[in-house]
């Protein structure tokens, strides 16, 4: 009864959430913008526009994303989402008046639904978790490489699952059994398959939460479609080469929206490299080779961020946390993203997409390849500025999990989901973690087991 009542009063904040963003906008439009007003049905029609587009940015930026993400983060992407839904409700005003209206109106009512919808999602994620206590959690694990790793990962998130035990595929059935039995979600690490089958079997079978942390050969089973020969399913797996029409479309939006990115963030760029070069009188732009489609290199642009000699010594290394190399300057525009601008003319230029994964350097990609052979797999589409890799893991991602996140991405590509991406880009900007370097004293983004 008292979950039923949670869950009750967990959907009822989520409408509420929904109603005060609506509420809020529709006084607002009144008081600011009251010759913006249509007859009944035009405004009912511009209102629903408005509501649809706050719930589609909700869900792009995970708004709804209760007791999967952070408080801090949830709140964030809820002030992303009103800023998006303002924005072009703003344009669509403009456009009903034939003129632009004066912005205040508009930052004022966001104001406002900032300050309300700020407690209401701290409010929605402390009512999930109390309509869903933290499970208890077991980790089996094929082999112990990554097990501390991904055991700190689980673990961070405490107020979901709390792991009671770690234990190896190769311990007795019974104890296996016995765990599984006491557990209320099971997660699978590297679990040969054989041993994984018959352990699934057995969770599914007794209504346990299964988790499985995938392998390459899980990512691209993930995305297959099925289909039926005779009265048996098979799996069928796509040729991620998208059609003629779908790779047009991708390059008339990479285009497009470089085009109109730099025409905006030109003063910008002026105002960076002027910076730049005053700093030390060196060169603005740092040149790079950088591996791509097909395993084709290319010179990758972006603003200097680090000293001239930065790698005086001849060995190829990625960015360290604190790294001394890196200017005052360069520390202030990596962590903005704003050395990444001149990219825009690399995807302008069609050596780059917006969307893909990002190139590596031919030397650090030839170390990965040795130590992950599927490594080379990203290379099977255009590289890009962002994607998967890059919004939702980090700087120092390992390879092996880079590789897995690349692959999803090309595995599921879509128009869509670059539209998608390319808005979540936004709220990742905003992520200190998403620039943090490497390890002092490691080159790559290697673990140390893998070395």
């Amino acid at each position: 009864m008292r979950t039923k009542i949670c869950n009750i009063l967990f959907y009822i904040t989520k409408l509420a959430i929904l109603a005060t963003i609506f509420i809020t906008f529709v006084i607002g439009q009144r008081v600011f913008y009251e010759e913006t007003l249509f007859y009944f049905w035009g405004n009912i029609t511009i209102l629903l526009l408005y509501i649809g587009g706050v719930y589609i940015a909700g869900r792009v930026y995970n708004g709804f994303n209760f007791g999967n993400s952070g408080r801090q983060e949830l709140v964030f992407s809820w002030v992303m989402c009103l800023l998006i839904a303002n924005a072009m409700q703003y344009l669509i005003l403009s456009l009903r008046v034939e003129d632009l209206i004066p912005p205040i109106g508009i930052l004022i009512i966001m104001g406002v639904q900032t300050v309300i919808i700020a407690p209401l999602t701290v409010f929605a994620d402390k009512l999930y978790f109390l309509c869903h206590p933290s499970h208890k959690a077991i980790i089996i694990y094929g082999s112990k490489e990554k097990l501390y790793e991904y055991n700190m990962k689980i673990s961070l998130h405490r107020s979901k699952f709390k792991v009671m035990r770690t234990i190896s595929q190769d311990d007795k059935t019974g104890v296996l059994l016995d765990s599984i039995d006491g557990a209320e979600s099971v997660f699978f690490l590297d679990v040969e398959s054989s041993k994984q089958e018959w352990l699934l079997e057995y969770c599914y079978l007794h209504n346990k939460y299964i988790y499985i942390l995938p392998t390459f050969s899980d990512v691209l089973l993930n995305t297959a479609k099925t289909l039926w020969l005779a009265n048996v399913p098979a799996f069928s797996l796509k040729n991620p080469k998208p059609e003629m029409t779908t790779q047009m479309a991708k390059r008339l939006l990479d285009i497009f929206i470089s085009t109109l990115a730099i025409l905006i963030s030109l003063p910008l760029m002026i105002i960076i490299g002027i910076v730049i070069f005053i700093y030390d009188r060196e060169s603005i732009l740092y040149k790079q080779t950088r591996v791509t489609r097909g395993g084709r290199h290319f010179t990758l642009y972006k603003f200097r961020s680090m000293t001239p000699d930065a790698e005086s010594d001849g060995v190829p290394r990625l960015t360290a946390k604190d790294d001394n190399r890196v200017t005052p300057i360069g520390r202030f525009i990596r962590k903005t993203r704003l050395d990444e601008l001149p990219q825009l003319f690399n995807v302008l230029s069609g050596k780059m997409s917006l969307v893909g994964p990002r190139p590596e350097r031919p030397e650090i990609a030839k170390l990965y390849e040795e130590q992950h052979p599927n490594f080379a797999f990203r290379t099977k589409v255009k590289a890009g500025i962002t994607g998967y890799a890059q919004i939702y893991g980090q700087y120092n991602t390992a390879p092996d999990e880079k590789l897995l996140l690349d692959i999803m991405y090309i595995e599921s590509f879509s128009i869509l989901l670059d539209i998608k991406l390319l808005f979540q880009t936004i709220r990742v900007i905003f992520m200190k973690t998403s620039t943090e370097g490497i390890e002092k004293g490691s080159t790559t983004a290697l673990r140390e087991e893998d070395k």
